[in-house]
């Protein structure tokens, strides 16, 4: 167990999953986030409802985990029989798959999409049976299930200049939160046709999530997203090496296309572009806790510095195998100057790489605790990038 920053870390003894609690609301009310090794994270919200700690679930947990999750809770403060409401982003197993067995332990309401329902009544195409497993939606119908429907004039949250309509009036949580059920802008194709997204924020939050003046903190807002999650970025690493990884992988997949050895497969990150487009401009102002792995602003934030790092890394690699500074500076260049082409979503990833490598050089260019040599490799590659473009 460990404490940072008003945190509190625990692991379970067999490194099943990992758990994360923190304050919200100057202590109002507590997070607990369940990071699970293997399955969808799911989030537990605590407060004090007429003088009685309640629970509010944002999804429910891997099926594979029923004969363990009820301890788990337990272990870790979450009372099962007090869980108020559960929320789930979509129908998929490893998000839904113990929400049955949680609102039968505690008659919690379950919150869903509209579009669940057909789901829950069986209407699953077959593509859907193969990652169903042994999991049975049909257990669901004996549960209290509220299918939320877009109402005719509703909220809407704008989120990097797309707008997420409500779809249910703000629920107060503990003495200063509420809770904001989001559907996600229509899209094909799309990851789930019942994704939903989740907001919790202060009673009285003055946010846009358009932009910020300074005057209040970014952590005020908390997106629970599924799996609507940043399949396109910012994520990646952006060494050198990993500019040609790309490049021959590219490759490889297109002449087995062509020769028949291999199939086209469904590109995830078509899937909703428009929202997560959206949350990709906007994570900044609001934290995003994703379907899975942990939070992503520091996520971001490291593989942002690893990625710097490794860059300057292979850069010292080159000039110790003998190149000279401008030798490497033409290479840099050269690599700049391949990333074009290629489909929509190719084309979009190249300009990205593109973008990033300039934003690298630039700073290697202006860091000052970097080797001249270094500085000058930088500047060399910048000066012949604006000479050639």
């Amino acid at each position: 167990m460990s404490q940072r920053k008003g945190l509190l870390t625990r692991r379970s003894p067999q490194e099943l999953y990992r758990i994360i609690k923190e304050k919200l609301n100057a202590g109002n009310a507590e997070l607990a986030s369940f990071f699970f090794n293997r399955g969808a994270n799911f989030y537990v919200i605590s407060y004090q409802k007429e003088g009685k700690r309640k629970h509010t679930f944002i999804d429910a947990g891997d099926p594979k985990y029923r004969n363990q999750i009820l301890p788990i809770l337990i272990e870790n403060d979450v009372d099962p029989a007090a869980i108020e409401r559960i929320v789930i982003t979509h129908r998929h197993p490893d998000h839904c798959g113990l929400v049955d067995l949680l609102a039968k332990e505690s008659g919690a309401k379950i919150l869903v999409h509209s579009n669940f329902k057909s789901f829950v009544e069986g209407d699953i195409k077959p593509e859907e049976r193969r990652w169903l497993g042994n999991f049975g939606p049909s257990g669901l119908k004996e549960c209290d299930i509220e299918y939320l429907s877009q109402p005719a004039m509703s909220e809407v949250i704008t989120i990097g200049g797309v707008d997420f309509p409500s779809l249910i009036e703000p629920i107060e949580i503990g003495e200063d939160g509420k809770l904001m059920i989001l559907a996600c802008p229509e899209s094909t194709p799309t990851h789930s046709p019942d994704q939903i997204i989740i907001l919790y924020t202060p009673q009285n939050c003055p946010h846009t999530y358009e932009k910020t003046d300074g005057n209040w903190p970014t952590t005020d807002g908390i997106l629970f997203s599924g799996d609507l999650w940043l399949m396109r970025g910012p994520f990646g690493n952006w060494s050198v090496g990993n500019f040609f990884r790309h490049f021959r992988w590219g490759l490889y997949r297109l002449k087995n296309l062509v020769l028949g050895k291999g199939r086209s497969q469904r590109n995830h990150r078509e899937q909703d572009a428009k929202a997560k487009e959206a949350l990709k401009k906007g994570f900044h102002l609001v934290r995003v806790k994703p379907g899975h792995g942990e939070d992503l602003a520091p996520r971001i934030a490291a593989l942002g510095e690893q990625s710097y790092t490794s860059f300057v890394k292979e850069l010292l690699f080159w000039i110790a195998l003998g190149y000279s500074s401008s030798e490497v500076a033409a290479f840099l260049v050269r690599i700049y100057q391949e990333q074009c082409g290629g489909g929509s979503l190719v084309e979009k990833d190249r300009l990205e790489r593109r973008e990033r490598l300039k934003e690298i050089l630039t700073r290697l260019r202006d860091e000052k605790s970097e080797s001249e040599e270094l500085q000058q490799v930088a500047e060399s590659a910048l000066s012949e990038l604006e000479r050639v473009l």
